[in-house]
């Protein structure tokens, strides 16, 4: 048989059991309001902070002036301290302002590598790595080039990355391989302007490619033709 427990009896356990575990209760309230209003704050200073770096931002950038070299000083200093999005656009403006004012290429590529620490957002860092790789192609650093492109990770992006994939090659006299790239770059590629650009240069590569070839055939023929001297040589001998 079941043991009903009277009214009194219940009121008598709530009291006991409030008694042994009030100081748990009081905690875990405590830590909850403290994780909420954490929260809130956290993320008020957040949107506060977004907003202040974005007004300095911008001021930095009215700043700018490419007849004085000095001007952009204080956009890197922004940029190295900041820890928002917007010291990520200020790398990208200072870096521009040392590769078209500066023709400071390496100082570019710094200021973009630093930029990639700032943020996860993959089409951001995308745009930085090929930013990244026109300079170390302007460097002549193919190879460095070719392994920031292959960091690349958006689709979005795939014909640019074939397209400077294409010039590099050139560059290296790996003309299939640059012809391939250029074929790579046309089929994701989405605005005619662009296609012109590349058929023209997949042109010139294969024009190249088939030079190229031309002359391993009449290398290849020599190589042989001296062999075949060498050998009727040591035959008269």
């Amino acid at each position: 048989m079941s043991h009903q427990l009277t009214p009194e009896e219940q009121f008598s356990e709530i009291k006991e059991f409030f008694a042994k575990k009030w100081k748990i209760m009081v905690a875990v309230i405590v830590i909850g309001l403290l994780a909420f209003y954490g929260w809130h704050y956290w993320q008020s200073y957040k949107v506060d902070k977004s907003i202040e770096s974005s007004e300095r931002y911008e001021q930095l950038i009215a700043k700018l002036d490419n007849s004085n070299p000095d001007s952009v000083n204080e956009l890197v200093a922004f940029a190295k301290k900041d820890d928002t999005i917007y010291s990520v656009f200020a790398s990208f403006n200072a870096a521009k302002f040392y590769v078209d004012v500066l023709k400071d290429y390496a100082g570019a590529q710094v200021l973009l590598t630093d930029s990639l620490k700032k943020t996860d957002a993959e089409p951001v860092k995308a745009i930085a790595y090929i930013r990244i790789a026109r300079l170390q192609y302007q460097q002549e650093k193919y190879q460095d080039s070719l392994t920031s492109l292959g960091k690349v990770s958006e689709q979005s992006w795939m014909t640019i990355v074939n397209d400077i994939r294409g010039d590099i090659f050139v560059k290296m006299t790996r003309y299939s391989d640059a012809v391939d790239a250029y074929n790579l770059a046309l089929t994701s590629s989405s605005t005619n302007e662009l296609k012109t650009n590349i058929k023209m240069k997949l042109n010139e590569a294969q024009y190249l490619k088939a030079k190229q070839d031309e002359q391993a055939i009449k290398d290849k023929a020599e190589q042989e033709s001296q062999g075949n001297n060498v050998a009727t040589e040591e035959s008269k001998n």
